[in-house]
Parts: C-alpha cells; structure tokens; sequence
C-alpha cells in the first residue's frame, strides 16, 4: 500500500475506533471487483467474500444487541427491528458518515459513474468492513465497534415503536391484570380535512390514562398505548 492508502485507512481506524492487527484486512474489505479487475497486476483480492461473512456476522451481532436491549420483545418483533437495521439504505448512511466512500478502490469507469456515494457499494463496503474486523479479533471486539457505531439506530425508539405492536400488548396485559380490554377514547380533532391531528386518551383499568396524539386516529392509539403500556410494564417488574 502506498503512503496516502495508509494514511487513509489510519483515519478510518480512528473513526471506527478499532485499529487492526492485520491492515491488509481492511484494505481487501475496501477493494472493489471493478478495480481488481483493471489492475491485475497488483494481485489483489475484492471485498465479495468479506461481504459475504460479513452479512452473516453483522446479523448475529445486531440479534444479540437488540435481545439485551429489548428483553420484552417477542421474535417477530426483533426481526422486524433486525430486518430495518440492516438493510442497504441504513447500512449505506452508516458507512457515508464514517466516510468508506472515500477509502474505497474502484475501478475508472465505476468511479467515473459515482460509485463511492452508490448505496449498494456503501452497504457492501460496510458489510466487508465488519467482517474484517471480525476476522481481525474474533466475534465480542466486533459487537463492541458494531454498537458504538450502530449507536443512533440501535437507540432510535421510534424504530422499535415502529415493530412492536404496543396496542395488542396492552390489550394483553389489560386482558390478564384487570379481565377487561383498555378502551379509546376520541379527546379531540384539529386542523384542516387534509392535515388533521388527533388526540386519543386509553383508559386501562380503574387508573390508568394516557393520551396520544397523531396525524390519525390509529397513530394516536398507538402512542396512546405505548404509555400505557410501558407504566404498567414497569410497575408489573419492580
């Protein structure tokens, strides 16, 4: 590798807060097919099969990391968060904001055709990276880089509001505790027929009322039920 190739992985490192044992590892999960396939003559190897353990790796570590932060979730409702957290387009705006755009190797004719802001080879890239670091210092460094960067996504509540069906766990709940289902009531409409906000309040039991607001009758329930259902989920635990 040359000076400024160095150079360039050295700051990635820094990002990625990880430094490696076997650079070279990185350097590969950074090579594109398109420039392998111009400069034979380096006898390099691509990122596809880095890619390849990569994916796998990265779905293990992000099954883990979701199980010990949301202990309440049923399995559908983690691999629908899972599914959301991999996928190309959040895997891409991970790997732009540590900048692998910038330290990839690709061929003139990809380069020429934007391929370093490409979401497909950002998420590729992306993948290949933690597979080296996988291979570099085994499977719990890599959950620790993974949750370090992966921090926004793996904290974003609004995701898991997203996947767990709040309004059929309260009505389970209520359903146990009290023998009777939670029952929404309609507060209040505002706004005009084309932007409307509701708010929706839920009673659960002799007590319990919370509100929720949304641009639909739905999205208010649903909040509605998420407060409720989180209090009542706290006072069943302590």
């Amino acid at each position: 590798m040359d000076n400024d190739r160095i150079q360039a992985l050295g700051d990635l490192e820094k990002r990625l807060q990880y430094v490696f044992r076997r650079p070279e590892l990185l350097s590969t999960a950074l090579t594109h097919r398109s420039y392998v396939n111009e400069n034979p003559q380096e006898e390099i190897q691509d990122n596809e099969r880095l890619e390849f353990l990569g994916d796998a790796v990265l779905g293990l570590c992000v099954s883990d990391l979701l199980m010990k932060k949301h202990t309440d979730f049923d399995e559908g409702t983690l691999s629908k968060i899972r599914s959301l957290l991999v996928n190309e387009k959040p895997l891409a705006e991970l790997a732009a904001g540590l900048g692998l755009g910038r330290c990839l190797l690709l061929g003139r004719g990809e380069d020429a055709s934007g391929g370093r802001s490409k979401e497909s080879l950002l998420a590729n890239a992306f993948e290949a990276v933690i597979a080296a670091i996988y291979l570099d210092a085994g499977f719990s460094r890599t959950k620790a880089v993974l949750k370090k960067v992966m921090a926004p996504l793996l904290g974003d509540e609004a995701l898991a509001a997203h996947s767990f069906d709040y309004k059929t766990a309260l009505q389970e709940l209520c359903q146990k505790r009290y023998k009777a289902a939670p029952v929404y009531t309609l507060l209040s409409e505002s706004g005009p027929d084309h932007d409307k906000t509701f708010e929706v309040e839920v009673s659960a039991g002799a007590n319990m009322k919370q509100s929720g607001r949304g641009k639909s009758k739905k999205d208010a329930q649903k909040q509605a039920a998420q407060k409720a259902w989180e209090i009542l989920h706290r006072e069943k635990k302590s």
